[in-house]
């Protein structure tokens, strides 16, 4: 009966293991459990069947561990959860040519050094080289710089 116990807990910690590695990415409720249940069962060979056992128990386990641990290194599961996209869009040329040194706007959101302005009737992501620009106070654009515009208050 103790073989049975312990055989069942390696395997449903096996199941629980192959689960969170190639269903649930990331440390889950489901690996957590797959963990409590190896250690369970190799407790439960320590103690309830013997030294020899407990061993063998703990070596299937190690085995089985790394077999889970190269079958998603290596195997083609990962490939369905794996980002395979790069971001390469920027702001468009045209959108940043709209606006010009000395042009004037509103800060429309609180400028806690970046925050929204509204400048030429666009809302744009500006950042401000004055300081902390409070919702509603007058900006002006100082300088473009690549995506980035960066504007100070008007006294």
């Amino acid at each position: 009966m103790e073989y049975l116990i312990t055989s069942l807990l390696v395997i449903f910690a096996t199941i629980l293991l192959a689960v969170e590695v190639m269903l649930i990415p990331g440390f889950g409720f489901t690996g957590l459990l797959g963990v409590v249940s190896m250690i369970g069962a190799i407790s439960y060979a320590f103690y309830f069947i013997g030294s020899v056992a407990g061993w063998i128990t703990l070596l299937i386990a190690c085995a089985i561990c790394v077999a889970l641990f190269l079958w998603a290194l290596y195997g083609k599961s990962l490939d369905k959860v794996a980002l395979k996209k790069n971001i390469d869009s920027t702001v468009k040329e045209d959108e940043i040519n709209r606006f010009a040194m000395g042009d004037k706007g509103v800060a429309r959101t609180r400028l806690a050094l970046i925050g929204e302005a509204e400048i030429n009737g666009n809302i744009v992501e500006v950042k401000s080289e004055s300081g902390f620009v409070d919702e509603g106070e007058a900006v002006e654009v100082i300088r473009i710089s690549g995506d980035t515009i960066f504007v100070k208050t008007i006294k």
